[in-house]
């Protein structure tokens, strides 16, 4: 397994939609559509600033990929926004989530940003983002739909650039 910037490997763009499609989307957001996904995918193919995207790879396959943008539909006032973190479920639970997030955090100290935010729909993931770092500030709507916001602060950590 490997990571690398989606803007390296932008062919991969739509096995990428179905993946978010199928873990968030048919889930979380079913309006909207697989062009939608492509045209937003299409929006990250940045390197030293955002929107961007890290892809994770099994072999060439893409398996799961995070952005790092400047807002995530809420609050504008933060920024950035660790988002779409999504993994293939044939991939899940290895740990591949958890490398994703890592690595948007070593990009963003790296760009200069020592706090990073993200919202999550799903009720059961907050405890998870507690363990690596980010804490709970408080509570939000996007598409109608109540969010978990949660902020991280990158203290004294080193960073790689990817």
């Amino acid at each position: 397994m490997h990571l690398a910037l989606l803007s390296n490997h932008r062919d991969v763009i739509p096995q990428l939609a179905n993946i978010w499609l199928e873990v968030l989307g048919k889930i979380w957001v079913p309006q909207v559509s697989f062009t939608d996904v492509v045209t937003r995918l299409k929006t990250h193919l940045n390197s030293q600033s955002l929107p961007l995207c890290i892809v994770a790879f099994d072999g060439e396959k893409p398996i799961g990929c995070a952005a790092l943008r400047v807002t995530d539909g809420i609050r504008p006032e933060l920024t950035p926004w660790l988002a779409s973190l999504i993994v293939d479920p044939a991939y899940q639970r290895r740990n591949i989530g958890r490398l994703l997030i890592d690595a948007i955090k070593q990009k963003a100290r790296y760009l200069g940003f020592e706090t990073l935010y993200l919202l999550t729909f799903d009720a059961t993931l907050p405890d998870f983002y507690e363990r690596i770092g980010f804490k709970n500030i408080g509570a939000d709507t996007l598409v109608g739909l109540p969010v978990t916001v949660m902020g991280y602060i990158a203290e004294y950590e080193s960073y790689a650039i990817i």
